[in-house]
């Protein structure tokens, strides 16, 4: 999955009331030469939300700011007479936007929600996106907020804690020769939960893609060159007086964060 920080509204700058669809949207685009529908969502005039282009691959929405973002646009944009540039959302689109913006916000690593208009000379949305939906990042936007109140990570959470995880991931498995890295940008996606539990079942510990204070240990010792935790010595070997203190330690710090 492509990393996404923003999602951009426009209008399909048709007249007011008139019904256009998916397919329809399609056909303009590959009339102009494009691979499809530029956009990714779009939102009839029931409020409904409509797949387009999927989210994984960069829309032609936005020339220039595509890579990152997702475009998302509602059916209207002109007044009757099909001339002039007009907030046409009914109430139903209204929210059914926030619902979809909602929604997208949650999923991906999305910083704020923009309007076409503040990036090329058009109306289009024909209302100030961003004034409208800065409710939706109450820090403000362009800051990410770690989802992870309970000290845990798992899929669905963004911010600093997760970036540092993926590092941490990266970063071992480059040590160990593995051949391939791990994306350093995005939220806690799907990706990354298969790599924590690949990570969990190489160190011998519970296998369910969250990380928490047992999983983060056993980084810490996985850096280090270390072996897990609650690995036993072969041969029933007994193990030298620094490792015996130092699993003692960690024990004891275990049993301080359980």
């Amino acid at each position: 999955m492509r990393p996404l920080t923003e999602i951009i509204v426009h209008c399909t700058a048709t007249p007011e009331g008139r019904a256009v669809s998916v397919k329809e949207i399609d056909t303009w685009h590959r009339a102009r030469g494009w691979s499809g529908i530029g956009y990714h969502r779009v939102i009839d005039l029931n409020g409904d939300s409509w797949q387009g282009r999927d989210l994984a691959s960069v829309g032609a929405h936005c020339a220039g700011h595509n890579l990152r973002t997702i475009g998302v646009v509602y059916v209207g944009g002109l007044s009757k007479d099909g001339k002039t540039a007009k907030d046409t959302r009914t109430l139903s689109q209204k929210e059914g936007l926030i619902a979809e913006l909602t929604n997208l916000r949650d999923r991906f690593n999305i910083q704020k929600v923009s309007g076409h208009n503040e990036y090329a000379a058009k109306a289009c949305p024909c209302f100030n996106a961003s004034a409208e939906y800065d409710h939706l990042f109450p820090e403000g936007r362009g800051i990410v907020v770690s989802k992870n109140p309970d000290g845990l990570l798992r899929r669905g959470d963004a911010g600093p804690d997760v970036h540092r995880w993926r590092e941490d991931l990266d970063f071992y498995r480059d040590k160990i020769g593995h051949p391939y890295p791990v994306p350093l940008t995005g939220p806690f996606d799907h990706t990354l939960e298969l790599v924590t539990m690949w990570f969990q079942k190489e160190r011998g510990i519970q296998v369910d893609g969250i990380v928490g204070p047992q999983v983060l240990e056993e980084m810490k010792l996985a850096l280090q060159g270390k072996p897990p935790f609650l690995a036993m010595p072969d041969n029933d070997e007994k193990p030298d007086t620094a490792t015996a203190l130092y699993h003692a330690e960690m024990i004891v710090k275990l049993l301080k964060t359980a």
